[in-house]
This record gives C-alpha cells, sequence and structure tokens, in this order.
C-alpha cells in the first residue's frame, strides 16, 4: 500500500476518532466556553498575573513605551524562558501582545483535551478518552492556570503530552518534549525528564516499549542528548539571572524575611516547611472534583450535597470515597494489566520526584507545589476512565471484556460527572476586573509614554498592563527571589513609604528628582490607618504613619495644586506642580 494511500487511512481513522470527541464537547461545554472567552475579551478583565508576564512584550507592540523601565528587563531575563520569550517577541510584530494572551488558553485547551484522550484511549478505549477530556473541560482548575497565556499555560499541555509518549511507548517523542518544556515552562520538562530516565534504566526491557531492544548505550545517548539540549536551552535563564544577584535561599529567611512563610509569597513559600507530596495530591484531587458550573442533574447534585444520617458524611463524600477505592484499586489493575500501564504511571512517580527535589533544593528547582499543580491533574482524568476500564474488565468473563471495559468507564463517568460534574467555568483564571476604574487607566494611558507613575503597590498594580504606563513599584512586580533586585525593591519601597506620609516636600522631591517619578496615585483612605504590606515594611509603615498624623501629610497640602485627575477616593497628582510653601 502506498504512503498516500496509508495517509488517508490515518486521517479517516483519528479524524473519526478526533470529531467523535470535539462535537460532544462542543456540545456539553461549548456555552460556558464562549461565555468565558466574551468576558475574557475585556481588556478591562484579566489574571492577575498578566500584570508581570505580559507587560514586558508591549515595547515590541508599540515604539516607545517603557523607556528606562526596570521590570520588564528582569521578568524576561529570569521568568521568561527562551521559547515563550521568542513567541511573544516575534507575535508583538503581528499582534498586540494582550490579545495573543487572551486567545492562546484555548488553543491550549484544545491541545491538552486531545493529548489526554489520545493517552487515555489505549487504557479505556473511546469512552475513556471522551471521559478524560470532559473532565479537563468541566474542572476550572486547567483552565484557571492557563488563563492569561503565561508560561504555566503550557504546563498541561506539554504534561498531557508526557502522558501520551508513555503509553504509547515512544521515548525520543517524550525527550522532545522534555525539550520542548524547557523552552516554554521548565517546571513541566522536569518529570517528564525524570519519568525519561526511569523508563530508560529502571523499567525492564518489556516494559520499555519502543526501547525494548535499545542496547544500553543507545538510552544513554538519547539521556544525554535531552540533558544537553535542555541545558542550552535553559542557560540564557541561568545567566541573565546572575546580573540580578544571586538566589535567596531558606539560609536567607532572617535577613529577607520576604520569602518567609506569610511574606510575599504567602501559603505559596519558596522556603520551609513545605506539604508533603500525597497531602498536597489529595488536596488538589479534592478541588478537581468540586462542582464547577450549571450542574448536568440538579437533582442529583442536591442530593450530593445532603447528608446520609445525623452527624455522617455527605452523599457526596461517601460517593467521593467509593471512588477514592475504585481509582486505587483500579490503579493497582491498570498497572498489572500491561507495560502502557506501567509507564503512565511513571509520571506520577516522577511528579513525587520532582517534589522532593524542589523542597531538598529550594528554590533552585522552583516552588515544589508546581510539582502537585500540574502533573496530578494529568494524572488523574486519565487514571479516572483507566482504572474504571480496569475495574469492569476484571469483573466481566473473559468473553465480555470488552463489554466490561466499556460499562466500568461509563460507571465511573455517572459517579464522578453526576454529582461533581457541571458544564464548565465561565470565568475561570478570569479574578481581575477594573471595569469600574476605567476612567483613572484610560486618563494614565494618555499620559506621554516616558512619565513614571508610582502610588501604594496595590492601587498602580494595573498600571503597567491596562495604562500600558511605567511604574514606580507595585505589589505584583515586587519580587523577592534575587538578592539584587530584592535590594532594589527595598530601596524603592522605602522611598515611597517617607513620601506617601511626608511631612513637607523633601521626600515628595526625592521621589520625583532621583527617582524620576512624575505622578502620584493617591488615595485618601491610605491616611486613615496604616496600610498592610508584608514585611520588613511594617515597622517603617507606622513609623512614618504616626509622624505623618502627628505632623499633617504633605500629600493632602498639595492636593489643590498638582491634583491632575480625580475619581471617586482616587487622585492623581503631577509632582512637577508642587507647590511652594
Amino acid at each position: 500500500m502506498s504512503a498516500v494511500a496509508h495517509f488517508r487511512r490515518w486521517i479517516a481513522r483519528n479524524g473519526a476518532f478526533a470529531a467523535g470527541l470535539l462535537i460532544p464537547l462542543v456540545i456539553a461545554y461549548g456555552a460556558a466556553l464562549k461565555a468565558h472567552m466574551k468576558r475574557s475579551s475585556s481588556p478591562f478583565v484579566f489574571n492577575e498575573d498578566v500584570r508581570q508576564q505580559i507587560f514586558p512584550f508591549f515595547q515590541y507592540h508599540e515604539a516607545g513605551l517603557f523607556p528606562h523601565d526596570y521590570f520588564g528587563p528582569y521578568f524576561r531575563a529570569c521568568f521568561l524562558p527562551p521559547g515563550y520569550r521568542a513567541l511573544y517577541r516575534f507575535g508583538a510584530i503581528v499582534a498586540d501582545p494582550a490579545g495573543i494572551s487572551k486567545v492562546l488558553p484555548y488553543f491550549l485547551l484544545v491541545a491538552t483535551v486531545i493529548a489526554v484522550a489520545v493517552a487515555a484511549r489505549p487504557l479505556a478505549g473511546y469512552f475513556g478518552a471522551l471521559l478524560a477530556a470532559a473532565l479537563v473541560v468541566q474542572s476550572d482548575i486547567l483552565l484557571d492556570r492557563m488563563v492569561g497565556g503565561l508560561p504555566r499555560a503550557f504546563a498541561f499541555p506539554t504534561l498531557a503530552l508526557t502522558a501520551t509518549a508513555l503509553v504509547w511507548g515512544r521515548p525520543r517523542l517524550l525527550a522532545g518534549i522534555v525539550c520542548a518544556s524547557a523552552s516554554f515552562y521548565p517546571v513541566a520538562a522536569v518529570p517528564g525528564a525524570i519519568a525519561l530516565m526511569l523508563w530508560l534504566f529502571v523499567l525492564p526491557a518489556r516494559d520499555r516499549g519502543e526501547a525494548a531492544n535499545w542496547c544500553f548505550a543507545r538510552r544513554t545517548r538519547l539521556a544525554i542528548v535531552t540533558a544537553s539540549i535542555s541545558a542550552l536551552i535553559l542557560l540564557p535563564m541561568l545567566v541573565g539571572a546572575r546580573a540580578y544577584g544571586r538566589t535567596l535561599g531558606p539560609s536567607d529567611v532572617i535577613e529577607y524575611p520576604e520569602i518567609a512563610n506569610g511574606g510575599r509569597y504567602g501559603t505559596e513559600t519558596i522556603v520551609p516547611p513545605f506539604e508533603t507530596f500525597p497531602k498536597a495530591a489529595f488536596e488538589l484531587a479534592r478541588r478537581l472534583f468540586t462542582p464547577v458550573g450549571e450542574p448536568w442533574l440538579k437533582n442529583v447534585r442536591e442530593w450530593a450535597k445532603t447528608r446520609a444520617q445525623s452527624g455522617t458524611n455527605s452523599n457526596g463524600d461517601v460517593v467521593l470515597e467509593l471512588v477514592t477505592v475504585a481509582l486505587l484499586v483500579g490503579g493497582v489493575l491498570v498497572v498489572t494489566q500491561g507495560p502502557a500501564g506501567r509507564r503512565f504511571f511513571l509520571l506520577g512517580a516522577a511528579a513525587w520526584l520532582g517534589h522532593l527535589a524542589a523542597r531538598w533544593l529550594a528554590p533552585y528547582f522552583f516552588l515544589p507545589q508546581r510539582y502537585v499543580m500540574y502533573p496530578v491533574p494529568i494524572l488523574l482524568v486519565v487514571l479516572i476512565p483507566a482504572a474504571g476500564a480496569a475495574i469492569g474488565a476484571q469483573l466481566s468473563s473473559r468473553r465480555l471484556t470488552t463489554l466490561g471495559h466499556r460499562v466500568g468507564v461509563i460507571a465511573i463517568a455517572a459517579m464522578v460527572l453526576l454529582p461533581f460534574g457541571g458544564r464548565g467555568s465561565r470565568d475561570a483564571g478570569l479574578n481581575v476586573d477594573v471595569k469600574s476604574q476605567q476612567r483613572l487607566y484610560n486618563f494614565l494611558g494618555h499620559l506621554p509614554k516616558d512619565v513614571m507613575i508610582a502610588g501604594w503597590p496595590t492601587d498602580v498594580d494595573n498600571v503597567p498592563y491596562v495604562s500600558r504606563r511605567q511604574a514606580f513599584i507595585t505589589y505584583e512586580l515586587h519580587q523577592a527571589f534575587h538578592q539584587g533586585y530584592a535590594d532594589e525593591m527595598r530601596r524603592r519601597m522605602r522611598a515611597l513609604i517617607d513620601a506617601y506620609f511626608a511631612t513637607d516636600q523633601g521626600a515628595l522631591k526625592r521621589l520625583r528628582d532621583e527617582f524620576g517619578v512624575t505622578h502620584l496615585v493617591f488615595r485618601q483612605s491610605r491616611l486613615g490607618k496604616p496600610p498592610h504590606y508584608f514585611e520588613p515594611f511594617s515597622a517603617c509603615i507606622q513609623k512614618a504613619f504616626e509622624n505623618g498624623r502627628g505632623k499633617g501629610f504633605e500629600i493632602q497640602r498639595q492636593v489643590d495644586a498638582a491634583m491632575v485627575f480625580s475619581d471617586g477616593p482616587l487622585v492623581v497628582l503631577d509632582l512637577r506642580r508642587l507647590s511652594t510653601p
């Protein structure tokens, strides 16, 4: 048979599978996705993290923006991998980066849906593939992390492809995925790389798929090539980060309380103590079973919320316990029934090992929580149908294995989707809505491109992204991963505190003349009580506030002379118009 005929047969066979997969998903979840897209299309509705990782690309789309910006070069050098950076830098030539960041997540969601379906198909058949795809779309966990088109948006599709390569036994495909992951989101590359090592050097030959007959030298060569290419891809980030000082770690907690528990990073800390992998994975699994969107059957969801008897778990808790048992039993059966299942579980082992490495080597493998947040949902959405299929096949007679396979998938789908499923989220990841402040951001956006705008960090968080003007310091941009950058943030924050609660013009003039700040966004309520900020700034804020309350705040005395805009509680002062006492 000719190559053309083979290609046509492949298209016909897989095209039917794709159509049979996507059409039901569009019917079931299309309305919610359409509503999500409509909400996302507003320039004033977005994910909070675009304020630090998308605005650095605006200057490639519009000349003259951010001429003296300190933040953009830092984030491009230290947090935006080379492949991701190239995508947005060249994309900015033809399209607005903000627009790219709003459209990209939906393409990545489709890629994830297809990848998990392809991974689930050998383990659970067509119905299992459809269930895995439905679990991706109906949960808000995956879309929540994809919205914004940030580097982390590539984690789920690349890990879904990792699962696909493992199940289908394609080590060279996995090696390519690891390299691509390093280029777009290195955290997702680590579990794939560990899984590849386990596959090549721990699994017995009969379980290695295409690598079953490979000699040790050939397996070693693939491992070395993969590691070398990944290292070369990451080298620019490692070199670029050196310009901002050494990486802060657990030994720096006393000197830099910003990185301590309850500091800048809250619960997602970069210093011990960390949650164990099983505990974090279980908490994430419970979130996967949290109902999202309009229920399929309202009566069933209401039934799941009610308690079976006084003082006992709710019906939903009982069902969830049954699902947990099914996953444990089914997982064992998946492992024992064939090499594909054993290779698939390498992803779970790799995620656990990556989490341990991130804890032991913090912060050089980044936040340990990320090794739970991204691999575990992919593991679950594939394992659920695979476990159902394995249990169904085990309980049926040999002649009815295929039927039992399908019945098992349908049974576990009913257990998962009817009590806990929904028609999908309409606002996942869209956690910032500044429509009420459009007048302020439009005013700031019409100022000259070389202005620099200061204000309390949380009050000007949106200025670089929405107004596309330089900010002096914002909460989102205030990071503490590198010593030099953290020191500069301290210098700016202390200058801002001095100016905001100043009792004379000196600190305001210093903000203008030394730092180049041209405008100050002022909120009257900030002078009613000391505003909150993380350590080590609390004492400095309290002292400056008490001094200003006793002597009178200079910023209030300058409103009449320097105010150029007001909207409710927010006032914009032009520091070039300060009045002389």
